[in-house]
């Protein structure tokens, strides 16, 4: 559950995205500490965003970000969040749709403790639901450690030499 001092600069961020990326945009997903609720002063705003527009290198989609981040800096719900000791700094993970369907490690701890802020034709939800039917399949669970960490096993009874695709 999103704090209530982030809703603000969430819906910023969401609306600053769908500004520049318009019918180009499938998917916005928070996930990370801002998502779960326990954001702090370390904290940062991981968003992962699906758009086929992204077909420049990896470090090459990051300019969308830093235009937004660079809109959002003298906001008054940025600066209210600062003032609070909160993190803001926008951490983007974009990806294609393509991507996406690839199932990146980043998509297990999504399944979790992610947030679907938008979601064109319900790309993303369909998604996850796929991939937790499969992670439920090989049994996987997302084991807890202390001090808040955790790792995935993603199949309990592996067997040496055993292929395990998600």
């Amino acid at each position: 559950m999103i704090r209530e001092e982030y809703v603000e600069y969430i819906n910023q961020i969401v609306t600053s995205l769908k500004d520049r990326l318009g019918e180009r945009l499938i998917s916005i997903v928070l996930f990370g500490s801002v998502a779960r609720g326990d954001a702090g002063e370390g904290s940062d705003v991981d968003i992962l965003v699906v758009s086929d527009s992204f077909k420049d290198s990896y470090g090459g989609r990051f300019q969308l970000f830093q235009e937004v981040e660079d809109a959002l800096l003298s906001s008054e719900a940025r600066m209210r969040l600062r003032k609070l000791g909160l993190g803001t700094l926008i951490s983007p993970v974009p990806l294609t749709r393509e991507e996406v369907k690839r199932n990146p490690p980043i998509l297990l701890d999504i399944l979790v403790d992610g947030l679907i802020l938008y979601d064109k034709d319900s790309f993303m939800e369909r998604h996850l639901r796929e991939l937790d039917a499969k992670l439920k399949a090989l049994k996987a669970r997302r084991i807890q450690l202390p001090g808040g960490r955790w790792y995935w096993d993603l199949k309990p009874d592996y067997k040496l030499g055993e292929v395990v695709e998600i």
